[in-house]
């Protein structure tokens, strides 16, 4: 160990609690070193802040929250994932001899909204098309698919695309492109996800490719939880491969290769968070993610319709004439089990209307009753569709909100002045 190691490191861990990860970006995050944070993220705060708090570690101010607190400039460049072989070396020996310059600098993104994705979600979502898209959880093995065949069968002539979760929660799952196929098999898109907890570049991209080559074209790429297993600590065992946006940076560079060499252009999304505070991170945090190349958002579940209004207009704000592409998630509810299991997700907001909704009897029709206004409220704002996410709601309450939704998204929109496209009605 070097002598001047030694140093950097008696020194830095006293002014800055450095970590020493050897490719230091202190000059552009504040003087708050960002690998602080438990996923050791480079480019802004996960999508599990509530209230400035960090989603892995409650009692502790999330790191990067105070970094763009602090910070004066707001640089749409993104940083890469931190090389491993200069973990624990010298930053300012790396900083002398360049080993440290990919990792260290930020680096600009790549404008690629001239090239069009290529999936049918994306053409619905360019017209202005309302959207319903339901997420069905990877089941653990093979044998769970035949729940995901039954919810296919009930709601395939009902929805525009099926987010397919890989790994929720942490917990090992079959991956999103196996449950797809049987989504695909009632002729019906995919989303599939991403996390980049799971995957390095290279990784990523093989395994992004592959899905293209397997038909899927549409992606939502996220930074993804916390493993359940793992110690809640900051280490740098822990430290995630990749965040979201460079999930999103590397895909994007890559579009007019895979347009040319396969004849798909991915469609790529992002999730955003409207409830994190204070809001303009949440908000800024969003247009660093378009800026990488993300084409459409889906946010945590909402469950307070004024929050995301506020949240909304100010994600919109300057981009009035632009397509509309956030849809926002609505969390139908049908069980207090399952209700418990949503107020103990990372970063959900859960209002206390419905805590209260919880408390009545029979409250499954109340629930979705709750569900039809949201969802209107959330229409009328300006919102491109409805995600939904099912929490114990009995497949007969679904297949009404299913089909009532779109017949009330059309009133919702007169109501606020906003019309379907002429293909759409």
């Amino acid at each position: 160990m070097s002598v001047i190691y030694k140093a950097e490191k008696w020194l830095k861990e006293r002014l800055f609690d450095c970590r020493m990860c050897g490719q230091c970006v202190l000059s552009h995050t504040a003087l708050i070193c960002p690998m602080n944070c438990p996923k050791g993220l480079r480019n802004g705060p996960c999508g599990g802040t509530l209230e400035g708090k960090c989603e892995v570690i409650p009692e502790m101010d999330c790191v990067w929250t105070r970094i763009e607190t602090k910070k004066k400039e707001k640089k749409h460049k993104i940083h890469l994932p931190p090389k491993e072989a200069l973990f624990n070396t010298a930053s300012y020996v790396n900083l002398f001899n360049g080993k440290d310059r990919e990792t260290r600098l930020p680096h600009d993104f790549v404008d690629t909204r001239h090239i069009p994705a290529s999936s049918q979600l994306a053409a619905k979502m360019g017209r202005g098309e309302f959207l319903l898209t339901l997420e069905i959880a990877s089941p653990r093995n093979a044998r769970g698919l035949s729940r995901v065949e039954a919810i296919m069968k009930r709601v395939a002539d009902k929805v525009d695309a099926v987010n397919t979760t890989t790994n929720a929660g942490g917990v090992p799952s079959l991956h999103s492109t196996e449950t797809g196929k049987v989504v695909a098999a009632h002729g019906v898109e995919s989303v599939i996800q991403f996390c980049g907890r799971d995957h390095d570049k290279e990784d990523f991209l093989h395994e992004v490719e592959k899905a293209m080559n397997m038909g899927y074209q549409n992606f939502l790429l996220l930074t993804g939880d916390w493993l359940p297993q793992t110690e809640r600590k900051i280490t740098q065992q822990t430290w995630f491969p990749m965040d979201s946006s460079q999930m999103i940076h590397f895909a994007n560079g890559k579009l007019q290769d895979w347009g040319e060499r396969l004849g798909i252009v991915p469609f790529l999304g992002c999730a955003a968070n409207p409830f994190s505070t204070p809001m303009p991170i949440s908000v800024e945090r969003l247009a660093f993610k378009r800026a990488a190349g993300a084409r459409f958002c889906q946010t945590q579940a909402v469950t307070h319709v004024p929050t995301f209004v506020e949240w909304y207009r100010q994600v919109r704000e300057g981009r009035e004439e632009e397509p509309k592409l956030t849809i926002p998630s609505l969390p139908l509810i049908g069980s207090r089990k399952m209700f418990e299991v949503l107020c103990r997700l990372p970063g959900v907001y859960v209002d206390p209307s419905l805590h209260a909704i919880m408390e009545r009897d029979h409250f499954q029709q109340h629930c979705l009753d709750w569900a039809f206004e949201v969802a209107e409220g959330l229409i009328e704002a300006g919102a491109a569709g409805i995600h939904v996410m099912n929490f114990g709601m009995s497949p007969e309450c679904i297949n009404e909100f299913l089909i009532q939704i779109r017949e009330r998204a059309v009133e919702a929109r007169k109501r606020a002045g906003l019309t379907f496209p002429p293909a759409a009605v």
